[in-house]
């Protein structure tokens, strides 16, 4: 269980990404996803089972890390093919299409995406 302690005076400023189950009967739970949206991240974690699709058309997500928490994931991203296990990530350039899809039984995906407009410095 994730607990706050918090210093700054009793008020909240961070998002918590609570943990996926992994074993036993709660892995065998429906899937789950959790995710935390800020100012210019997203990131969430992912239960996936065989043969589960995540995709998104290209010009539509900045920037990703994702990696592999459990299991293994096909990963097709700017036209590249990758096989990812348990404890391998990769970096995916902006507003490329990617497609992620769960090939053992069960997987875990961690992702974190960049929204590069809010990374932009103002123009003078």
């Amino acid at each position: 269980m994730i607990e706050a302690i918090l210093s700054n005076g009793g008020a909240a400023h961070c998002t918590l990404l609570p943990a996926v189950p992994h074993e036993g009967a709660a892995a065998q739970l429906p899937i789950v996803r959790h995710v935390a949206d800020g100012a210019a991240l997203s990131a969430s974690t992912q239960r996936m089972q065989r043969d589960e699709l995540v995709e998104f058309e290209a010009g539509l997500l900045g920037e990703e890390l994702a990696a592999v928490l459990e299991g293994r994931v096909d990963i097709v991203a700017a036209d590249e093919h990758y096989v990812l296990s348990a404890g391998e990530a990769i970096l995916i350039p902006p507003r490329e299409a990617r497609r992620y899809r769960c090939i053992t039984p069960g997987c875990v995906l961690y992702r974190v995406t960049c929204n590069a407009e809010a990374n932009k410095e103002p123009q003078q």
